[in-house]
């Protein structure tokens, strides 16, 4: 799966979904051809593939494991 971000086109305003290899090269909208330069930072956050998805949930949930088992274990020592 490829990381993508999506943009709106600044000649007619549709959105588009266009792949992070393109970042900083000129693009032409599908709709009306109008070419300008692929940017995320103009149509939001670059989307995560889904096993980068899941790697990060992964990581959050053993971080707050291991949060727990800290906790757990100075109660223990009370």
């Amino acid at each position: 799966m490829t990381i993508r971000f999506h943009q709106s086109c600044p000649t007619c305003g549709r959105r588009m979904d266009i792949r992070a290899s393109l970042m900083g090269r000129t693009v032409a909208c599908q709709h009306c051809s109008a070419e300008f330069i692929a940017n995320p930072s103009q149509g939001g956050p670059p989307q995560r593939s889904v096993c980068e998805d899941l790697m990060a949930r992964a990581e959050a949930a053993l971080q707050r494991a291991d949060e727990f088992k800290g906790q757990t274990a100075s109660m223990t020592e009370h």
